[in-house]
């Protein structure tokens, strides 16, 4: 994303030859259907209470998986730094949910009853297997997208015209917001400081866990409109998993 190139430098950093790797899936990000119909305030009501249900569940994983990377971190000034970007955008995605949840009329037994999606339990589980057995450095690298992704997809839907009465709104608003960014942007930056004390064989670790990243972020989001549930699993009480 080109806001955040330092444009005095002449080489390029880590994460501009990050980004430039998951371009083809950018591209299929920015067309899939819950997005487009996000946007436009046409998203059917059942597609975005599977979405945010997922999400939740996906969210309580991704705050763990950012304490293991902040634990990490080489010194004390990087995991503060850190913790404080993470910090700022768990807050931010927990008060959505609250919003949304009440909204749409999800109680809190509906988010303690829902079950991760298959694409929302591979990533997260691969977010904590590369947190918990990685490097700093990978493991932040495959936590980045998230941040990264989200403030792309917002800023993109935010410099739309907006749609009157657009029920989805807040969410919009949230990833396009400048403090949202910040964080993203606090993010790239600290990817960038561990990637120039790196290992060339590391950084290659680093680009594949955030290729990884992003392809589950398509995953997710496409799983969310298909309403995707496990498959070869009847609707019984004896198929769910405790």
């Amino acid at each position: 994303m080109d806001g955040i190139r330092q444009g005095t430098e002449t080489t390029e950093s880590f994460t501009d030859a990050a980004w430039d790797r998951i371009k083809p899936i950018m591209v299929e990000i920015e067309r899939l259907p819950l997005l487009e119909r996000l946007s436009e305030g046409t998203l059917p009501p059942e597609v975005f209470r599977h979405y945010i249900l997922q999400d939740a569940i996906y969210l309580k994983h991704y705050a763990r998986c950012l304490a293991i990377v902040a634990a990490k971190a080489p010194d004390n000034a990087q995991v503060l730094r850190f913790l404080g970007s993470a910090q700022k955008a768990i807050t931010v995605e927990q008060g959505l949910h609250a919003g949304f949840l009440m909204q749409f009329g999800i109680s809190s037994a509906d988010v303690s009853a829902a079950e991760p999606s298959p694409a929302c339990f591979a990533y997260t589980n691969f977010l904590l297997a590369t947190a918990y057995h990685s490097s700093y450095a990978v493991a932040l690298s495959a936590v980045l997208p998230c941040f990264w992704i989200y403030w792309h997809v917002g800023e993109g839907i935010k410099s739309k015209p907006a749609i009157e009465g657009n029920v989805f709104q807040a969410w919009i608003n949230t990833y396009g917001d400048p403090q949202f960014a910040a964080g993203a942007r606090e993010v790239i930056a600290l990817t960038d400081i561990a990637a120039r004390a790196a290992s060339a064989a590391e950084r290659r670790q680093m680009s594949d866990a955030f290729v990884r990243a992003a392809q589950y972020e398509w995953m997710f989001w496409d799983s969310a409109w298909r309403l995707e549930k496990w498959p070869a699993c009847p609707t019984l009480p004896g198929c769910k998993i405790a």
